[in-house]
């Protein structure tokens, strides 16, 4: 990786914060429906949507993280 000079960004740096950017909306995202998942009333079916619902997070975040070895 190539470093950008003081007071200035290259494409680099602006992939850097568009990742980063992405992650924190993700991040919010998730944050909003692990909230709210509760609050629906969906009848019987609601119980079974709540597990589902924090699988599908839980799978996110971690393919966010990217927990592989190889960093």
């Amino acid at each position: 990786m190539l470093d950008s000079e003081k007071f200035s960004l290259n494409t680099n740096d602006f992939v850097v914060l568009a990742k980063n950017a992405a992650l924190v909306g993700l991040a919010a995202g998730l944050t909003y429906v692990g909230e709210n998942v509760s609050n629906l009333d969906l009848g019987n079916a609601g119980v079974m949507l709540v597990p589902v619902v924090v699988v599908v997070i839980d799978t996110v975040v971690k393919w966010a993280k990217n927990n592989s070895s190889n960093k």
